[in-house]
């Protein structure tokens, strides 16, 4: 009976921690893309903000593929 309980115990957590990947992993992807936003206008002044947005969500999600 014990063993049943930990048994079904891990498959909740497993299960849980995998929700929570999925959740929290936009929220990371969100605000990498700000960071680079603010960093880009900071090296780049002159950069538009569609031009700088651009260039993040394209260099972000290249090191979210690798």
């Amino acid at each position: 009976m014990k063993k049943y309980k930990s048994i079904i115990f891990i498959l909740v957590a497993l299960a849980l921690l995998y929700l929570a990947k999925d959740k929290y992993s936009s929220f990371n992807i969100s605000k990498s893309i700000q960071a680079c936003l603010m960093g880009q206008k900071k090296l780049n002044p002159d950069l538009t903000k569609e031009e700088a947005e651009k260039i993040c969500v394209n260099y972000v999600k290249e090191q979210v593929g690798k």
